[in-house]
């Protein structure tokens, strides 16, 4: 099978003529944007049919591609290759959208799955509007690494709810007055059981420091800082990553797709670790 960063080696041959294997993320994106509008061509100016979601496939025979491939997508801001490029660019082509339509991508290490569109190395699968959406449901696992919580580990069953609450104390009363039940509890200071020496990272914990969202479509995991969590705020949230690297969380609305062994630090002390149950 052809493999796309072959395929636009032009661009990557340097001026000593030594050939790079790695496209630019602008000439990546632009490859998986016409691929992805190339295949939607049924869809051109028909306004009785329109997309509920597509499923991209991308195969990457080594680490460096899959890297290549999560810049193009924009992947250390979840939904914004969705919205920002491929939304506006369908939207250019006059191919309609459902109001809720979803965009999910997936590596593969040696093939297409068979029953995808394809070219070259790109697959996808297109969900018509009306056409049943399966929900994934895969339980997660929280470890406390750092600070005392009020359960030693966490389970987040999407089945029971898709949104959890993390912050200091179980029913804080916020800013605003409304009073928020967190799901993972850091104790507070005044609460039955704290201890003033394994709970001394809760007291760098906000009410509302952070939330975790299920996407059932996709099946990710979502991190969001909430307002507590925010620099503006006087507090701190980032994310050591799986793959050895440090994420700061610190724009309001703007997600970390959890992974496998990541960890999370809240304010600085408080570690909570990642860890997916069933997939």
């Amino acid at each position: 099978m052809k493999n796309i960063f072959s395929s636009i080696k032009k661009e990557l041959t340097t001026q000593a003529g030594a050939t790079a294997f790695i496209p630019s993320t602008k000439t990546l994106r632009a490859a998986v944007l016409g691929f992805i509008t190339q295949s939607l061509r049924p869809y051109v100016d028909e306004r009785s049919l329109s997309v509920a979601g597509i499923h991209f496939y991308a195969v990457c025979s080594n680490p460096q591609q899959e890297e290549a491939l999560r810049a193009a997508l924009c992947m250390d801001k979840p939904g914004m290759f969705k919205k920002e490029h491929l939304e506006r660019t369908l939207a250019n082509h006059f191919i309609q959208l459902d109001p809720a339509w979803f965009f999910e991508w997936h590596v593969v290490k040696d093939q297409l799955p068979a029953d995808c569109l394809q070219q070259e190395n790109f697959g996808l699968k297109v969900v018509g509007a009306g056409e049943p959406i399966g929900e994934h449901y895969c339980i997660a696992r929280i470890q406390v690494l750092a600070g005392q919580t009020a359960e030693q580990e966490y389970l987040l069953d999407p089945e029971k709810k898709q949104k959890f609450y993390i912050g200091r104390t179980s029913n804080p009363q916020l800013q605003t007055g409304k009073i928020q039940q967190n799901d993972i509890v850091f104790l507070g200071r005044e609460e039955a059981g704290f201890n003033a020496l394994t709970g001394m990272p809760n007291l760098h914990v906000s009410r509302n420091h952070a939330y975790i969202v299920y996407e059932t479509k996709t099946g990710r995991f979502l991190l969001y800082p909430d307002r507590g969590g925010l620099p503006e705020n006087g507090n701190k949230l980032k994310v050591h990553t799986c793959d050895d690297k440090v994420k700061w969380l610190n724009i309001y609305g703007v997600a970390h797709w959890l992974q496998e062994g990541d960890q999370v630090e809240l304010g600085g002390e408080a570690v909570l670790r990642f860890h997916l149950v069933t997939a």
